[in-house]
Formats: structure tokens, C-alpha cells, sequence
């Protein structure tokens, strides 16, 4: 039986002030080292290192999966962007988390969520006991 490649869905850049130090461009050189198929890049509240993300995954073969890590309700929700309507659904969203809470750590609202989430296209991790799904729950 043929084992199945490992892949990180939630990785940070060094555009997660405080929580990553790595350059897009040296994370996705390191998954394309250890014969990942695919890496996702989720900043924390946006999708600064996009391009460059995307331009370094091209080039080494790796599969680029786009996503975020928003707060909502004080805890942490990563969501991956499927296609380009989970992408602009995703952007959509951290917009209007950034719009409503300026000067502030940006947060989502779960009405804000339902409203990027009925588009279709974007996956939600639950995050661990301390995510915003096991809160919820």
C-alpha cells in the first residue's frame, strides 16, 4: 500500500508579525525538499505573501493552497481558499474584518463567515480544542 504524502494546511510566513519568520518563497523550497505535493500558506488575518507564494510554488511544482487564519470570537479559524471564488470569498472577508475593526486585531463575526461561507469555495480547519469551532461547540 502506497502511503500518502504529508502536507501542511496551516503554515505562517514571515507576514505573521510574531508567529513566522520563514519567507514564502523558503517555505515552499523546503515542502518541494521533502517531497510535499502541496502547502498551504494562512497568515494570520491576510494574504500578504500571496504572490510571492504563488510565484515560488509554480516554479518548484508544489501545489500553492491559499488560505488565512482570522479570529472570530476571540479564537483562532483557519480557512483555505477552494478556487477563485473561495479566494475572493476569502478576501472578502478579512476585508470586512479588517473594515470593522480598525486600529484593532482584526476579527470575523460568525454572520460574517455565513455570509463569505454561502459563496461556496472556502474549508474551515476546526483548529484544536482551542479553535473557534470547539468554542462554538
Amino acid at each position: 500500500m502506497k502511503a500518502t504524502p504529508f502536507v501542511h494546511l496551516h503554515v505562517r510566513s514571515c507576514y505573521s508579525f510574531l508567529d513566522g519568520a520563514s519567507t514564502p518563497a523558503a517555505l515552499v523550497a523546503r515542502a518541494a525538499a521533502q517531497g510535499m505535493p502541496a502547502l498551504a500558506l494562512t497568515d494570520r488575518h491576510g494574504v500578504y505573501g500571496a504572490v510571492e507564494f504563488l510565484r515560488a510554488a509554480e516554479a518548484a511544482g508544489v501545489k500553492p493552497i491559499l488560505g488565512a487564519e482570522v479570529d472570530l470570537d476571540g479564537h483562532p479559524l483557519t480557512l483555505l481558499a477552494e478556487g477563485p471564488e473561495g479566494y475572493a470569498a476569502l478576501c472578502r472577508l478579512l476585508t470586512r474584518a479588517h473594515r470593522e475593526r480598525p486600529r484593532r486585531q482584526p476579527a470575523a463575526s460568525w454572520e460574517a463567515l455565513a455570509e463569505a461561507a454561502a459563496s461556496g469555495g472556502l474549508i474551515a480547519l476546526a483548529g484544536g480544542r482551542r479553535g473557534g469551532i470547539a468554542a462554538r461547540l
